[in-house]
């Protein structure tokens, strides 16, 4: 098996208040927006989609007024085809939530079978998505093809390797994704359980959230998940951490 961590884009804060209260407003914070690619011997899962590829060559970025910046060097697409495993070839589309920075290209994977909690998937394709922070024009693809409706963990492959963990607050039907990697060990992936490693070591719980009290209670269960599995927390939007990563993992 190995875990490829991929690049996503990165993403300029405008107002990091939002996501760490008390720094003051006008602060800036830049953040990676990680992907990740799990090679398995039963199939191939994609772990978010970061930021459209359409942004590629975009000197300026996307900018979202008043709270963020998008910029998309290396297209996805152009990465997993390097890996010899192109979008369309991708058995798994798991994502960690709808918002519209981790489903930027989820049209790229329309053969692929969505893996989803029940209940982001309802708020997502409800009648007030945008109550969440959800935009169905980000993600138009995703109504019309294969999905599973999850209620809690799930293993991906059935042998333990590929676990999603059902970590809700930041949205109703947060997960994260724990990999139980053969050399390398046990890795939980954040998803937006938290948005940095000074966040976590904090527990910070940031403005824009669905359930404050329900991120609690998700970052004690995977504080203690981390202890369980002696595992490491890769925070997919802590852009130093990320940085190191960009290799593959077995």
């Amino acid at each position: 098996m190995q875990l490829h961590v991929l690049d996503g884009g990165q993403i300029d804060i405008l107002n990091w208040d939002v996501f760490q209260p008390g720094v003051g407003p006008g602060v800036r914070r830049r953040l990676a927006d990680s992907c990740y690619l799990i090679v398995h011997p039963r199939g191939t899962l994609i772990w978010d989609t970061g930021l459209g590829d359409r942004l590629a060559g975009v000197p300026a970025g996307l900018t979202i007024p008043d709270i963020a910046v998008f910029h998309v060097e290396n297209p996805l697409a152009d990465q997993l085809t390097a890996l010899g495993h192109p979008p369309n070839t991708i058995d798994y589309l798991a994502l960690s939530h709808f918002h519209p920075d981790h489903v930027g290209n989820v049209g790229l994977f329309e053969a692929a079978t969505l893996l989803v909690q029940d209940d982001e998937y309802a708020a997502a394709f409800g009648p007030a998505p945008g109550d969440h922070g959800f935009d169905p024009d980000t993600y138009p693809t995703l109504r019309a093809g294969d999905a599973t409706l999850l209620r809690g963990d799930h293993d991906v492959f059935g042998d333990g390797a590929v676990v999603i963990k059902r970590l809700p607050g930041h949205t109703p039907g947060g997960q994260s994704l724990l990999v139980r990697l053969p050399h390398t060990g046990a890795v939980l992936i954040s998803g937006d359980l938290t948005h940095s490693l000074d966040n976590w070591t904090g527990r910070v719980v940031p403005a824009h959230n669905s359930d404050p009290a329900e991120t609690l209670r998700s970052l004690a269960a995977a504080e203690r998940l981390l202890a369980e599995e002696n595992a490491v927390l890769w925070v997919q939007h802590d852009l130093d951490q990320q940085s190191k990563l960009l290799d593959h993992y077995t």
